[in-house]
Order: C-alpha cells, then structure tokens, then sequence
C-alpha cells in the first residue's frame, strides 16, 4: 500500500500537537511506533484490525506530524502524555501495541495505568535479557544526542541504514515502502529531538511488570541481528499474563517485513482466538517457546464437570 489513503487528525493537549491516523470503529486499538518510523510502522495493520476495532495510531512525541518540544524524554513522561492524549480523545480502556521504542512506552504505560488495558502485542525488544553489545547505538546515542542528531538530519540515509541492518534481505521492504518511511522521518526538528529518547531513559520510572497480568503477546523476529532469540526466552517468567511467544521469519521491522502474519496475529489474538496449534508459531515451536499460557486458566470448558473435579483435587479426574 503505498498511496495515504487513511483518515488523518490533529489535537493540542496540555500545549503538545499530536498527528495520529484512525480508521474504524468498535473497541479501542492503539500502535505505537519505534525509532525510525512513524503511524506507518503499522499501515499494513491498520485495514485489517479496522474491521473491527477503533485503530488509533499516533506519530509518536518528536516523530512525524506530531509535537517536537526540547522537554523531557523519559519513557514514562512520554507515557503519561499519550496517555492524557488518549483522554483528550476519549479512549478509556484499549487494547495497545508497541514496536521497538514503542514497547518501551507501552510497557510504561502499562506500569501507570494497567487496568485500562485489555490485552497487550509488545514487538521485538528485549525485557529481562539485554547485552548492550548487540545494540551499540543505544549508549553512543545516549551520550552524544547531537552527533546524533546530525545522523539522523540525513533522514534518507538514516533510515536506509537502518532497514538495511536490521531487515532480513528477504524481507527488506521494497523501495516504495522505503520512501514512505524517509518522508515520515524527514520533518523539521526530528533530529532534534528523536536522540532525547536515548538521553533521558535513565530518568525514567522502573516499570513494573508484575502488573502485566492482562494478555500478552510477544513478537520476535527470528533474524533480528540486534536481538538475539535468547532474549524470548524466560519471558513468561516475568510477565504473569504472558499467552504466547511468535517468532517469524523476519528481521527487527516485523510490521513490514512479515505484515500478513503480524496482522492476523494481532487480528485473533484481539479475538482470543490465537490457538497454539495454528502454522503461524511453527518457529516458536522449533525454539521450545511457549505457544500457549504457561499458567493455569480457569476451567470454561465444554466439561465443566471434569474442571470443577480437577479444582477439588478429585485424583479420578482426568
């Protein structure tokens, strides 16, 4: 799809502009997009999930259409922002999406708010396994925001780097694509203010994941040369709602390089209808990821019989 054939709005809160796309109507969906990107990451997603839901995808603070104060850059700031944007527009309790940096502000969101949220898709970043080696930028961004900031100018050739060494070759999105995501990053004083991200994350509140007990899904990209799969494992230990693992055969930028099997993913998992049986986990599968709760769920079965037998610890029961 590369013709902006989307619904586009603007507000004003708390004297922050946002840009967000929406389409469709029913319960609340928000994407949130990482760094180089912007509502983009997850244009793909959009026609499907809008079927059905309200799909509310902002240009993050300092990306795209949307604000680019000097302020503050802390996760959870940024996170209390789109969650007083969310209010603007009248969104109480959603379902939330984060790729890349948008994990880190869903999951602070999350940490602020968690019983607004429904169910939750964090995409390919790292939680409790993290080797800063694989993700050099991290630190040098941190410590030199304008060196950054002077890359990052460069937009066409910041986000080419970008895709080159993070896609899978195979799944590079094409050059249409490509030049859709360099327009999006291009606006004036994005270089400015996208290396704050970096700078201020040690300022940030801790998040705390015990709070994570509605539905996850987590998304890894098998190829992700910034994120290892050692890092999908023993997730479930540390977030108690963790349903399911999906590893695809992608690099980092799954939304792009494998759009069909995240929109579906998403699609059903919003459904509860994402079956640990169904091809579409057959990699997660080969690396002994879990493809199902790893906790008990209360017994809703056709045999409520057998279940209520199993909870009274009946040794007959099957």
């Amino acid at each position: 799809m590369t013709n902006d054939t989307f619904d586009h709005y603007t507000t004003t809160v708390d004297g922050l502009d946002w840009h967000w796309v929406e389409a469709g109507s029913g319960p609340a969906v928000v994407l949130l997009h990482g760094i180089p990107e912007s509502w983009r990451c997850w244009q793909h997603q959009i026609p499907v999930l809008s079927k059905q839901f309200r799909v509310i995808v902002p240009d993050m603070k300092g990306y795209g259409q949307s604000g680019k104060p000097k302020g503050d850059y802390a996760a959870s700031v940024v996170a209390e922002e789109t969650l007083a944007f969310l209010d603007s527009i009248g969104v109480e309790n959603f379902h939330i999406a984060g790729h890349d940096w948008g994990v880190v502000v869903a999951d602070n969101i999350i940490s602020a708010a968690p019983h607004r949220i429904e169910r939750y898709v964090r995409c390919c970043l790292s939680l409790h396994t993290y080797d800063a080696r694989n993700s050099l930028h991290h630190q040098w961004n941190g410590l030199n925001p304008e060196k950054a900031a002077a890359l990052m100018k460069n937009a066409e050739a910041y986000v080419r780097v970008w895709f080159d060494t993070s896609c899978k070759a195979e799944t590079r999105p094409d050059e249409a694509e490509i030049a859709e995501i360099v327009k999006e990053f291009s606006y004036p004083g994005i270089s400015e203010v996208v290396p704050l991200y970096f700078s201020h994350i040690r300022h940030s509140n801790p998040v705390d994941y015990s709070k994570f007990t509605m539905p996850v899904l987590y998304i890894h990209g098998e190829h992700d040369p910034r994120q290892p799969i050692d890092y999908a494992k023993g997730m479930d230990e540390h977030i108690p709602g963790l349903e399911a693992i999906l590893v695809l055969d992608s690099g980092h930028f799954v939304t792009w390089e494998c759009p069909e099997d995240v929109s579906n993913a998403m699609n059903w998992f919003f459904h509860s209808m994402l079956a640990s049986g169904l091809p579409i986990f057959e990699r997660s599968r080969h690396y002994g990821l879990p493809t199902r709760p790893t906790r008990e769920r209360d017994g809703w079965g056709a045999n409520p019989g057998v279940a209520a037998s199993k909870e009274e610890g009946d040794p007959t029961a099957n």
